[in-house]
């Protein structure tokens, strides 16, 4: 949705345009000053309904909804969390797509699933480049029809090389981890406008809320990870496609995935007494929530996400 326009086709054209300060805005009277506190009690009393149906729904959970025969596209599905959450989806019924770089574990994925009885399919991408995602967007269309759920769980670790810092590796990792979930909303959001249903789910991580230290390019890459998803919730509310169109922001404490990684990160300082789910544990999270129609998970969830804020 555009909120704007001008006659320039590139940011680059628009920051070469002169400036143009806006006048002084006049100073605020009394009534206006008056009218916002109006306005605040407005928005308090119609939220009562609101707060009401979070309290009946805290006391009576709706059932879950069940995502038997819809299709998913797990990024990142060869290995780790990606994987597990592909397998729990197949075992509710979903048919999954595992999109990813490594083609020999991604096969082996895709046997597990059929063992499932669902459909599934594997296809190799890398998520950070654009024109490749627009052509998989096409291709699984074709091949599998539309994708109902998005699990967005492709990432990169930086750290994990000798110099994370160098102009390749950062580009890598906001590519990936970040780019990656701009291009795959730009290639299946629009289906699920058009047909009014979806899911779309961003893996971010608790180091969104409290970072460890020593990992300043992928807290980053997860800080802007929660404000994509946060902002993508209000794009689907304000176009009207509430309850229909789903986001899920996922937020993982250290999981115990890929060996080195896991054991570095347990290295940081203050992270030994972080619990270590495994991938099944997230995996199992991650379907529960998307049947739930879950806004927001921490993994383990012992903590409710605006629990865990209050430690920002």
């Amino acid at each position: 949705m555009t909120i704007c326009s001008s006659n320039e086709s590139t940011l680059y054209e628009f920051q070469l345009k002169p400036y143009n300060p806006l006048p002084p805005v006049p100073p605020k009277s009394l009534w206006h000053r008056f009218k916002r506190i109006l306005y605040f009690i407005q928005f308090l009393i119609k939220s009562i309904p609101v707060w009401i149906k979070l309290i009946v729904e805290w006391i009576w959970p709706p059932a879950p909804k069940s995502i038997s025969g819809w299709t998913a596209l797990v990024t990142g599905g060869s290995n780790g969390i990606g994987h597990a959450t592909a397998l729990y989806l197949a075992r509710n019924g979903c048919n999954v797509i595992i999109a990813d770089l490594d083609v020999v574990n991604g096969k082996k994925t895709v046997k597990e699933l059929l063992n499932l009885g669902v459909k599934a399919a594997m296809y190799k991408v890398d998520v950070s480049v654009y024109e490749d995602v627009v052509k998989l967007g096409r291709k699984i269309e074709s091949d599998c029809g539309p994708v109902d759920i998005v699990v967005n769980s492709a990432g990169i670790l930086p750290f994990m090389v000798d110099d994370e810092y160098t102009p390749e590796n950062l580009r890598r990792a906001v590519n990936v981890n970040v780019m990656g979930l701009f291009w795959t909303t730009a290639a299946f959001l629009p289906g699920m406008y058009a047909r009014g249903r979806g899911h779309i789910v961003g893996l971010s991580s608790r180091a969104a809320y409290t970072p460890l230290g020593y990992m300043r390019i992928y807290n980053t890459t997860k800080y802007a990870v929660r404000g994509f998803m946060e902002d993508l919730h209000d794009e689907i509310y304000h176009a009207g496609y509430e309850g229909r169109l789903v986001t899920t922001s996922v937020f993982p404490e250290i999981i115990s995935t890929r060996r080195e990684t896991t054991e570095r990160l347990l290295s940081l300082p203050g992270s030994s007494e972080l619990t270590v789910p495994t991938p099944e544990e997230a995996g199992k999270d991650i379907v529960n929530a998307i049947r739930n129609n879950k806004r927001k998970i921490l993994v383990p969830d012992f903590l409710q996400t605006w629990q865990f804020a209050l430690f920002e």
